[in-house]
């Protein structure tokens, strides 16, 4: 009975050191992005930013990562133009969801790869869940990495649902 308790003590320990060491490489992409920002000696756009999460190549060597993405702080005053601005860019039906009004919005900006799952995630106002936010917050507040709850990802259809978390 001991031995049986023991090999399960130990498989747990194992299984949390194995989660940990993968949020932590996890954490890595981010901090290549805060990187990437801070190095720029102009703002980083749209190709930029794809560019360097191409260079991550997530889709090999980061497994469970669905995108690396970026959100912007948008004022209800902003809005309208944040919007106008990001459908200049050749995105026509571009807006900030969900729609409604609030105290404060985030918008989606950059989302690699920007393939058909992610771009249901464009526009997403972060702020608009809770779950969502206090890990931004905790970010944004502390300057690390936060990792939300269990949550359902916006890229997610009616079929096979799969919970996902951010960081």
């Amino acid at each position: 009975h001991t031995t049986a308790q023991e090999r399960f003590q130990y498989r747990i320990a194992e299984l949390q050191t194995a989660i940990h060491d993968r949020m932590i490489v996890y954490e890595q992409a981010l901090w290549g992005g805060v990187g990437l920002f801070n190095t720029s000696d102009q703002t980083v756009n749209r190709e930029k930013f794809r560019r360097y999460v191409e260079t991550l190549q997530i889709n090999q060597k980061w497994p469970g990562i669905q995108g690396v993405g970026f959100s912007v702080p948008v004022t209800p005053e902003e809005r309208e133009a944040h919007i106008k601005a990001i459908r200049a860019e050749g995105f026509s039906d571009f807006t900030i969801k969900p729609e409604g009004n609030r105290e404060e919005y985030s918008s989606i900006i950059y989302l690699e790869p920007f393939d058909w799952r992610n771009k249901r995630a464009f526009g997403y106002d972060m702020w608009s869940n809770e779950m969502r936010r206090a890990a931004m917050t905790r970010a944004r507040d502390q300057g690390i990495a936060s990792t939300s709850g269990i949550i359902t990802l916006v890229q997610e259809t009616d079929e096979d649902v799969q919970k996902g978390f951010l960081t």
